[in-house]
């Protein structure tokens, strides 16, 4: 966890300096939860976003005390892409509220999860005693020329997926920092990003007051894999995100896993590894004898591409692609002919691709796939296992 030294203030020409006081929130001049989420509301630009997750930015004000079923959210946020922020403001003194904090912003994230559009523009009005599209008017403050069916189409996609940033800030968070941590990673399946930010006052006696946001935990942000696309004698770059970021294509879960139900029932050579398991939407995952890494089986209906490659949490998956680049040439020649991809790092990757077009039917498109994890498996899963003991 991030420590922090004192503030000085320089007072003349001639060098001395005043030491800022630190100024704890709940103890003087009515700096409570509710100042706190006031002050946030009012400059989004404290909030360290791109130390978060960058993909939420920027944050524009939507309201506060936005009402869910589970209770209201102390501030919500927007951005121009139709991403939702919720932030809960939290005074740490006592153990109680650290432990009910995190699973009370889930309960709201899991509210707002089972909202359509016109649900979040109702209650956006209704914070804001505002009239009309309030969260699309918000947006285009900042972009004049955004498109309104497209600003609403990509946040009911959000909502529908749940993919929100929650993040948590307060004053002092120190103690039981490294349990909370723990809690934030395990709920990270769910879709969420998370974040801690300790929110630092500092007085300088008469001459005003130093806000310093610090970010003390957050979840990990799965690596962005890409292939690349070949057509007709050009190329393009195709984005595949695992679990955070995806873009979720028209068509309900039931009717995404009812697709890739077969898949989930294969047998691989391998007698030792598990099915894939499904993750709406859109893609298997295969689980292999390594921690923080696996295989990912995805089509993207929108773009046309279905393929699978190998992944997992940005560090681990970095340190085992050194290790498995050591081998390449030797892993390749095991791997299904064109396995060759390089991610966004320009660090060469295991994944292969076919375009829909290249299959008759959906079972000959499910057919291809199960033989490519199986082959990724055959080729990968011995050398993980290896590194592991």
């Amino acid at each position: 966890m991030p420590t922090y030294g004192n503030i000085l203030l320089r007072q003349d020409e001639n060098g001395a300096f005043t030491t800022a006081r630190r100024a704890p929130l709940g103890f003087t001049d009515g700096r409570n939860e509710a100042w706190l989420r006031d002050l946030l509301a009012d400059n989004p630009d404290l909030l360290p976003i791109e130390e978060v997750d960058p993909s939420f930015a920027p944050l524009l004000p939507l309201c506060t005390e936005l009402q869910t079923e589970a209770g209201p959210v102390d501030a919500a946020f927007i951005s121009p892409t139709g991403r939702l922020t919720l932030v809960e403001c939290k005074l740490w003194r006592n153990p109680e509220a650290r432990r009910k904090v995190i699973a009370q912003i889930l309960d709201y994230a899991r509210a707002v999860s089972q909202w359509s559009y016109a649900d979040l523009q109702r209650q956006v009005a209704t914070a804001t005693k505002r009239e009309g599209n309030v969260p699309f008017e918000v947006a285009r403050e900042l972009q004049p020329d955004l498109d309104e069916a497209a600003f609403v189409d990509a946040t009911a996609r959000s909502l529908r997926e749940g993919r929100f940033l929650l993040l948590i800030a307060g004053d002092g968070i120190r103690e039981g920092i490294t349990g909370m941590a723990e809690l934030i990673t395990r709920n990270a399946a769910l879709g969420l990003s998370f974040g801690l930010v300790e929110v630092a006052l500092y007085q300088f006696g008469e001459r005003g007051l130093v806000v310093q946001p610090r970010v003390v935990a957050r979840t990990e942000t799965i690596e962005r894999t890409f292939v690349n696309v070949r057509e007709g004698g050009t190329s393009r770059l195709h984005e595949v995100v695992d679990d955070a970021g995806s873009e979720v294509e028209a068509v309900s879960v039931t009717e995404d896993r009812a697709w890739w139900e077969p898949i989930t029932r294969i047998n691989f050579d391998d007698p030792e590894q598990e099915a894939p398991s499904y993750r709406p939407r859109n893609h298997v995952r295969v689980s292999l004898p390594y921690p923080g890494v696996w295989l990912t089986a995805f089509r993207s209906m929108g773009e046309g591409v279905c393929g699978v490659f190998f992944t997992g949490a940005k560090s681990e998956a970095r340190q085992v692609l050194d290790r498995l680049n050591e081998e390449r040439e030797q892993i390749l020649a095991e791997l299904p002919e064109g396995a060759d991809n390089r991610r966004s790092s320009g660090q060469p990757g295991f994944a292969i691709y076919a375009q829909f077009s290249d299959f008759a039917s959906d079972d000959e498109c499910r057919e291809w796939l199960a033989q490519q994890l199986n082959q990724f498996v055959n080729a990968l899963r011995p050398r993980l296992k290896a590194m592991g003991h």
